[in-house]
């Protein structure tokens, strides 16, 4: 009886562990680091994957180290990938718990950076591994943007490392940092250099106000920070006897009121030396007397440059080079200004359908069916000069740039001398003389003397039958 009692206790006992009873895998996959359990041994890549029973209810604590020179690439905690930077985790049964960790090498950071005022190359040196050393020595140099500037202070410079100057450095001097052969990388670098820029005068050029109105002469643009500012003026009517300043006169501004027309000039001094000069024009509002241009360039100028020249859409340097082609071309030389072109009998209709980009560069063809279509230049010309073209060899050697490929300076100067590409000096291969055409060795370099034979646009027709000159 009491055999079969002590049986039953012990089944009883026996059931409760059974039931708590867990595994614990562990498994370190490269080489790097540990798995330490419960302050355990650490297990390394060597002892590979072990598992361990337990019977415990109590949580357990299992940690992953890196080695030095290493980093803890992943961990992965029953089968899900946890946050990177974890080392420390919690495992508890009854189910069944694994820890698997995995490293890498350690990553360090090499970078420069230069503060306002200046440059540092290289930025970086790429991909650095702990503990590698230097075959060959590396170097990063920091420079001033301006001749005026120096480096002031570098900072960050590992112990190994060398400076090639002391600091501050002259003016416009760069100055480099030597990583030398050998050197281990340990630990992250960031080298900082910063730059002194001395004051520099700046202010406005020059101004233009009535008499009698009061004047501000500006030097608040000047950079650098000044601490002082000193404006003197160095001419004007009745100067030196009469001066609308004082010498020396302090302040980043400083006004006057003018009571004589004339040009006045003043400098500006700012700590440090640095001047600027700015001059001002007074005046009692009598316009200039106009420019006076050749009858038809005057046209021009007035109908339509100087309005566009100060109000244009296409902006005054478009509309500048526009005049400039036009002036010196043959449409000039025959009398045909803008309107000829840039107008329609439509009342109002300014400057009518022919706008910016409505006339192709390259083939002088209508861009636009609002504006026109076929080419531009038969308008007035002849269409002898398309389909002659199409015939020539010209054509082939322009391919799609066409009439661009002659008349470079488009429809407001189309003028061209054949003499630009035929000459003995040309620089497309082609002969001179032609072969088996001797009488062109007699070539003067008179600029249009071929269109004495030929026609324009397609060359290998003769304009004169019988002979040539």
């Amino acid at each position: 009886m009491n055999k079969k009692l002590w049986a039953v206790l012990f089944l009883v006992c026996l059931v409760p562990l059974a039931a708590h009873a867990w595994s614990l895998s562990t498994w370190v996959t490269s080489v790097g680091g540990t798995i330490v359990v419960r302050d355990g041994v650490p297990q390394t890549s060597l002892n590979g994957m072990i598992y361990k029973n337990y019977t415990t209810s109590q949580p357990l604590t299992v940690k992953v180290n890196a080695n030095t020179g290493y980093t803890i690439s992943k961990v992965i905690y029953n089968n899900v990938t946890e946050t990177p930077g974890q080392t420390s985790y919690t495992v508890q049964g009854p189910t069944a718990q694994s820890v698997q960790a995995y490293f890498a090498p350690q990553r360090v950071s090499v970078t420069a950076f230069a503060d306002a005022g200046g440059t540092v190359t290289p930025t970086n040196l790429g991909t650095i591994y702990y503990g590698s050393k230097l075959i060959s020595a590396r170097k990063f140099t920091f420079s001033p943007d301006l001749a005026i500037a120096s480096v002031a202070s570098i900072t960050g410079v590992p112990a190994g490392a060398t400076v090639s100057s002391v600091l501050p450095a002259a003016a416009g001097a760069s100055v480099t940092v030597t990583l030398p052969v050998g050197f281990t990388f340990t630990d992250n670098i960031a080298i900082s250099g910063t730059f002194f820029s001395p004051p520099v005068a700046k202010t406005i050029a020059s101004q233009t106000v009535l008499i009698g109105n009061p004047v501000t002469l500006d030097g608040s643009s000047s950079t650098g920070s000044p601490s002082s500012y000193s404006w003197t003026q160095t001419s004007g009517p009745n100067y030196p006897t009469n001066k609308v300043i004082a010498d020396s006169t302090a302040g980043a501004q400083v006004s006057f009121t003018p009571t004589v027309t004339g040009v006045y000039t003043f400098t500006l001094t700012v700590t440090g030396g640095s001047t600027a000069s700015t001059k001002v024009t007074v005046t009692d509002g009598t316009p200039p007397p106009p420019v006076v241009y050749d009858n038809i360039t005057g046209l021009v100028h007035t109908q339509c440059y100087d309005c566009h020249s100060a109000y244009g859409a296409n902006g005054p340097g478009i509309v500048s080079n526009v005049f400039g082609n036009w002036s010196s071309s043959g449409h000039k030389v025959k009398g045909v200004i803008c309107s000829q072109c840039h107008s329609t009998v439509l009342a109002g209709d300014h400057p009518g359908p022919l706008r910016k980009g409505a006339v192709s560069t390259a083939t002088f063809n209508y861009n636009f069916a609002s504006s026109g279509s076929g080419n531009f230049c038969v308008t007035c010309h002849s269409p002898a000069i398309v389909t002659d073209f199409a015939l020539s060899k010209h054509s082939v050697r322009a391919g799609s740039a066409a009439c661009g490929f002659c008349h470079v300076l488009g429809v407001h100067n189309p003028t061209v001398k054949c003499i630009d590409c035929h000459n003995p000096d040309n620089t497309y291969g082609l002969a001179w003389p032609p072969p088996a055409y001797t009488f062109h060795s007699s070539f003067t370099g008179i600029a249009n003397a071929c269109k004495a034979c030929h026609t324009t646009h397609n060359p290998k027709v003769l304009s004169i039958k019988t002979s040539c000159p």
